[in-house]
């Protein structure tokens, strides 16, 4: 395993013979990707180069999920791909929850083979103060960024009562009032033009976000929908990094596309 550590890449890379690279992007936890099964790890050591990615709130990254700059993602798969001499169509993106909103928004911006979307979102939400529930004093920002401009997002909507349910791990209430509310159609993920395959996986109980009709809200409103796919388990919770039937569901989707990632 060789670990990068400065702002460029903050990450873990686990070589293998394999030229395809997977590339693991957490949620709103700080630092490197956490909360992550045994049994998806080893399998895709055994099978892939892996990538576990950290984006912010640890080394030299941003202190904050706000204003992400879309090229640290970039530049820092690139760099590995050309260390490594892998090709676009040897990429595997796979985001959980913020990290899903983080991968779908890269199909926009670089090439890859396969996008999976975990518990993620089809709008860019506001971003995430490194004291979350210092939210209400802060000056919303978005999530991401690109070209030093922020992605058009959806400012969130609550009242003391959210923030009481978010303190018990129930964020669910703010996500909704806050579509709702502050509708923005420009922060809605486009991925039409995007050449790889999409599988969402999204969880019935979700108490994060509404990531099953966000997740069919995007499939219905694409004209990509023949490279996408949906399934939606009946499981509560947000963490299908780390779940038997998510991570069953991300093995045997990527062994059946095995033969198009070498």
């Amino acid at each position: 395993m060789k670990e990068y550590r400065s702002k460029e890449i903050y990450g873990d890379f686990y070589e293998n013979k394999s030229k395809t690279l997977v590339v693991i992007i957490g949620g709103s936890r700080p630092g490197l990707p956490s909360q992550l099964s045994d049994k998806l790890f080893q399998y895709l050591k055994v099978n892939y180069n892996v990538l576990l990615l950290g984006y912010f709130g640890v080394g030299e990254l941003y202190n904050s999920l706000e204003n992400v700059q879309v090229e640290y993602f970039i530049n820092a798969i690139e760099l590995i791909k050309e260390e490594y001499k892998m090709n676009d169509n040897q990429v595997v993106i796979i985001g959980q929850s913020k990290g899903g909103e983080a991968a779908l928004v890269l199909a926009n911006y670089m090439k890859s083979a396969i996008t999976i979307a975990l518990v993620a979102s089809c709008y860019v939400f506001q971003g995430l103060p490194s004291d979350l529930f210092s939210i209400d004093k802060m000056e919303p920002k978005s999530s991401w960024s690109f070209n030093n401009e922020e992605l058009p997002y959806i400012k969130f909507d609550f009242n003391k009562d959210d923030i009481e349910d978010a303190k018990r791990n129930y964020f669910c209430k703010i996500h909704e009032k806050s579509i709702e509310k502050n509708y923005n159609k420009d922060a809605m993920i486009n991925i039409d033009n995007y050449k790889g395959k999409v599988l969402f996986i999204s969880a019935e109980k979700d108490c994060y976000w509404p990531s099953k009709k966000m997740s069919d809200f995007l499939i219905e409103n694409s004209n990509n929908k023949n490279n996408m796919r949906h399934i939606s388990l009946d499981v509560e919770g947000h963490y299908l990094l780390k779940y038997e039937e998510s991570v069953n569901e991300i093995i045997s989707y990527l062994e059946n596309d095995k033969s198009n990632l070498v």
